[in-house]
């Protein structure tokens, strides 16, 4: 997969200059420029930048134009996969990658540390999220709430929140957003 090119692809579609993608994602023009040539990776913060500057999902850097639009199924192993050992975590998308869903399932691998990061996050939506595995920490709003195996919970995204990893160990989570935001 061609990530940078997927990228210059995208951001030549919305007719911007690298000065104008920096600018509208905060993101340095010679970081922009070497993602764009492939001489760096992205860290999943990075990557919504870039995705809510161009007006797409961070799903949309790895669609496939000629997939099977009427697809309804993914095999474990032709998941996309984002992630970096930096942040700790890795995201499977659990849709086609085509499909055009309201619904945006993902499969969350939380190493042992990782957090979402020191801002909070907000979007339109909600987010369901199931803990398959360890335990995870969520904040909505200043409601922290502990969730271990077998707990969910349910919450309007556009409420600032925030997660982190409180398991000794590697923790995996469904994560469900509506609308698509990643």
């Amino acid at each position: 997969m061609d990530f940078g090119k997927t990228v210059k692809e995208l951001r030549l579609k919305h007719e911007m200059t690298l000065r104008d993608l920096a600018k509208a994602s905060g993101c340095s023009i010679s970081f922009l420029s070497q993602l764009e040539r492939d001489m760096m990776s992205p860290t999943v913060a990075s990557l919504r930048k870039i995705a809510d500057a161009l007006g797409v999902t961070i799903t949309s850097f790895f669609s496939d134009d000629d997939g099977d639009k009427d697809r309804i199924f993914v095999r474990k192993d032709e998941r996309v996969r984002i992630g970096s050992q930096a942040s700790k975590v890795t995201y499977e998308s659990l849709k086609p990658r085509n499909a055009n869903s309201i619904l945006e399932p993902l499969y969350h691998t939380l190493e042992k540390g990782a957090y979402s990061g020191d801002d909070n996050n907000m979007h339109l939506g909600e987010e369901f999220v199931y803990v398959l595995q360890g335990q995870v920490e969520i904040t909505v709003g200043d409601k922290p709430m502990i969730l271990n195996e077998g707990d969910s919970a349910v919450y309007n995204s556009n409420i600032p929140h925030r997660w982190k990893n409180t398991f000794d160990g590697k923790t995996i989570l469904l994560w469900v957003n509506t609308p698509p935001s990643f």
